[in-house]
C-alpha cells in the first residue's frame, strides 16, 4: 500500500504543483480586495506616480509658454520575497486521516492523492493571509551568537537545525537562547517572509511620511462615528476618487452594532444588498478585512493602492523537488509574495495600531 500510495501521491503534485500554487494565491482573500500584480520583477516593480501641475488660464494670444515646471515622476518600489514550506508526508498516516474523514456523513469523496495536497494547499493560503498584514521581512536574520546580548522586541535571529526564526520579547543576557530561555523567544517563521500593510504604514509613520487621524478604538458603540471621522478628515479632493475603508472583522461588527442603534431597520441606499458604504456617499465602501487580523487599524483609500505582488512565471511558483525518505516522501513548496502601498498621499489611517 505504501508504495502505490506514494506514487499516486508523487504523480498528483508533479502534474498539478503549478496550479495548485495559482490557485492557492489567487484564492487568498486579500486578492479581491487589493491590486495584485502576479509577475513582479524579482528585482523590484516601480509603483509610478506623475503628478500634473494646475495650469489652466484665460486665453491670451501673447503668451506662447507657460511657467513653472508642468509634471513631476515619483513612485515607491514593490519588493517580493520567497517563501517556501518543506512537507513531510507518510502515506499510512495520511490515509488513515482520510479514511476517518471520508466516513463522515455526506463526505464526497474525491482521490486521496488529491485530496491530500489540497489540504496541504489550503493550509498555506490561511497561513499567508492571516499573517500578511503584520508581516516583516527577516529572512535575513544574523544566526544567534552566544557571546550576544539581544534587545527584547528589536532583535531577530536564525536558530537551531531548521533554520527556525525567532525574534526576542524581553532582553537577554548572553548565551540565553531560545532552547535555554524559550519564553524570551517567539518564533515566527510565518511573519517575516515579506513586508505587509500594516508595517509599511507603522514605518511611515514613525517617519512623520504619514500622519494618522485620532479616532481612539472603535467599540460597538463609537464605530460608526469614528468612520465618519475618517471620512471627514480626506481633502474634498480625495474623498471624490472614491475607495475603501478597511476594517478588521471585528470592528466591522462593531460598525455593523453601531449603525444598527442608529438607524434601526430603516432601510436606505447606503446599507442595500449587504454592501455598507458611508452615508451620503456610496463610492465609499466599507469592507472588512480578516487579513487585518485583530488590528484597531482603520484604513481608507483606493482599491489599487494597497499592492500584492507575487511571481506565477518563475521556477519557485511550484513544487520544487520531491525526495523519497524511508518511510514517505518529502518536498518543498516555493512562491513569491511581496505588498507596498502605492500612494502615500491618497492613504489614510488612524491612530491605532
Amino acid at each position: 500500500m505504501a508504495k502505490s500510495d506514494f506514487s499516486g501521491i508523487a504523480l498528483h503534485i508533479g502534474k498539478n504543483d503549478a496550479r495548485l500554487i495559482n490557485q492557492a494565491l489567487n484564492d487568498l482573500e486579500f486578492i479581491k480586495q487589493v491590486r495584485t500584480i502576479r509577475n513582479a520583477s524579482l528585482n523590484g516593480t516601480g509603483l509610478q506616480k506623475m503628478t500634473v501641475a494646475k495650469g489652466i488660464m484665460p486665453l491670451d494670444l501673447a503668451v506662447e509658454q507657460r511657467e513653472g515646471t508642468q509634471r513631476s515622476f515619483s513612485g515607491r518600489k514593490l519588493m517580493v520575497y520567497e517563501g517556501m514550506k518543506i512537507i513531510d508526508i507518510i502515506p499510512e498516516e495520511a490515509m488513515a486521516t482520510w479514511m476517518s474523514d471520508m466516513l463522515v456523513p455526506g463526505a464526497v469523496e474525491i482521490p486521496f492523492a488529491q485530496w491530500v495536497w489540497e489540504q496541504e494547499f489550503n493550509k498555506i493560503k490561511s497561513e499567508i493571509n492571516d499573517n500578511i498584514y503584520l508581516s516583516d521581512y527577516k529572512g535575513d536574520a544574523a544566526t544567534w551568537a552566544s557571546g550576544t546580548v539581544y534587545t527584547g522586541g528589536a532583535a531577530w535571529v536564525k536558530f537551531g537545525d531548521y533554520g527556525n526564526i525567532y525574534k526576542c520579547v524581553t532582553t537577554t543576557v548572553a548565551g540565553e537562547s531560545p532552547l535555554t530561555t524559550p519564553a524570551k523567544w517567539l518564533l515566527v517563521n510565518e511573519l517575516v517572509i515579506s513586508k505587509g500593510w500594516g508595517k509599511i504604514i507603522a514605518d511611515e509613520i514613525t517617519a512623520s511620511a504619514l500622519t494618522p487621524l485620532t479616532t481612539g478604538a472603535l467599540s460597538s458603540t463609537n464605530a460608526l462615528d469614528k468612520v465618519e471621522i475618517m471620512y471627514n478628515g480626506m481633502t474634498v479632493a480625495h474623498r471624490k476618487l472614491g475607495g475603501v475603508i478597511y476594517l478588521s472583522h471585528a470592528n466591522f461588527r462593531n460598525y455593523l452594532i453601531h449603525e444598527r442603534a442608529t438607524y434601526g431597520s430603516q432601510a436606505t441606499p447606503d446599507m442595500a444588498n449587504g454592501v455598507k458604504t458611508v452615508y451620503g456617499d456610496a463610492k465609499w465602501v466599507i469592507q472588512p478585512a480578516t487579513w487585518m487580523g485583530t488590528s484597531g487599524r482603520v484604513i481608507a483609500t483606493q482599491k489599487d493602492n494597497l499592492v500584492f505582488g507575487t511571481n506565477m512565471e518563475t521556477d519557485p511558483g511550484k513544487v520544487a523537488k520531491t525526495i523519497q525518505t524511508l518511510h514517505g516522501y518529502r518536498s518543498v513548496v516555493k512562491w513569491y509574495q511581496g505588498c507596498e502601498i502605492a500612494d502615500i498621499e491618497t492613504l489614510y489611517v488612524n491612530d491605532q495600531a
